[in-house]
């Protein structure tokens, strides 16, 4: 690549992880981004390594995008996530004196304007079905039954829960503390039928190494993402839900939609998601740990006449004489 490129790369990269608090995969994307044009340049544009930043011109960045586009296939999302990374970093290197860039080449690059598609979802008879078909057809129900109300009622991210620590779940005070994109904390309050279900796993719980994750799989070792997408994939099918698009993700849509269609409010609805955007953090501002606790109780999926509880028979030992099949 160019003269300095790489140098600004790797400081635009540290940046966004240290100082912003990016999360590692949105920083792994700018870096796949960001390299893919440095390789670009210099095949495409300069015709080997002897180009330097003050070299760059807009006109450089769109043949980038048009290639992006026509070679590479790349969507409006992916060629959206580009043009941020680039504008970010050329913004990034015009604020440092070190590179002396006193014109933005990325300044009048505009995002793609997207289609919106309304989020696949499942409704509240699907979910209730989905928990009860885990219920009856899971190898280790108290386990995937906790780790999927724990999906519906929280709407955690699919990294949240393979990574939740059992110091992470405040059982008594009745909420779980999530650790999201960035290193960010929230809090999200917990219903009494996802206590019990979690209580009942962890009664079960064995680990066979030492770790503190509180989702083990058969082995007794930390379930990773895969192992929890392979089953809500087989348990979707075995419900009778197996449709184009419903994915882990989609039960964090579920959760919010349904909350939404019960009345809470849309700023409430954001903390609970822990989404992260300047805008979001501002409404925040306005909203109580005591709002977040009642208007949770909106849930559908906690309401007495939804889905009840029950306890699982026995008190058998997870690694102890059981089905042996599944993850």
């Amino acid at each position: 690549m160019g003269k300095h490129f790489n140098q600004a790369l790797e400081n635009y990269l540290a940046f966004l992880e240290i100082e912003r608090g990016l999360s590692s995969g949105t920083v792994e994307g700018y870096n796949q981004d960001l390299s893919l044009l440095g390789k670009f340049l210099s095949s495409e544009i300069f015709s080997g390594e002897n180009w330097t930043l003050e070299d760059i011109k807009g006109s450089h960045l769109r043949s980038f995008l048009q290639y992006a586009y026509r070679k590479r296939k790349n969507k409006t999302a992916a060629l959206n996530r580009k043009i941020a990374a680039i504008s970010g970093f050329f913004q990034f290197i015009c604020r440092e004196p070190e590179y002396s860039l006193e014109e933005n080449p990325a300044l009048n690059l505009s995002r793609r304007k997207e289609e919106k598609k309304l989020p696949q979802y499942l409704t509240l008879e699907e979910a209730g079905k989905l928990l009860q078909t885990i219920k009856k057809k899971s190898w280790f129900p108290e386990r995937d039954y906790a780790i999927f109300a724990l999906f519906l009622q929280t709407g955690c991210r699919l990294s949240e829960l393979a990574g939740l620590e059992i110091n992470q779940l405040y059982l008594e005070e009745g909420y779980v503390l999530f650790r999201g994109k960035g290193a960010k904390e929230r809090t999200v309050p917990l219903a009494e039928s996802t206590k019990i279900a979690l209580r009942e796993w962890l009664a079960l719980r064995k680990p066979s190494t030492e770790t503190s994750r509180v989702f083990l799989n058969r082995y007794g070792k930390p379930m990773g993402k895969r192992g929890i997408q392979t089953n809500l994939k087989k348990f979707l099918k075995q419900a009778g839900l197996n449709r184009p698009g419903l994915s882990v993700h989609k039960l964090r849509h579920t959760c919010f939609t349904l909350l939404l269609q019960s009345g809470v409010n849309i700023k409430t609805l954001k903390e609970i998601a822990g989404h992260t955007s300047i805008s979001t953090t501002e409404i925040y501002t306005h909203i109580t740990g005591e709002e977040i606790v009642e208007n949770m109780k909106k849930h559908p999926l906690l309401r007495e006449d939804a889905i009840k509880y029950r306890s699982f028979p026995g008190n058998r030992g997870y690694l102890g004489k059981r089905r042996n099949k599944g993850r």
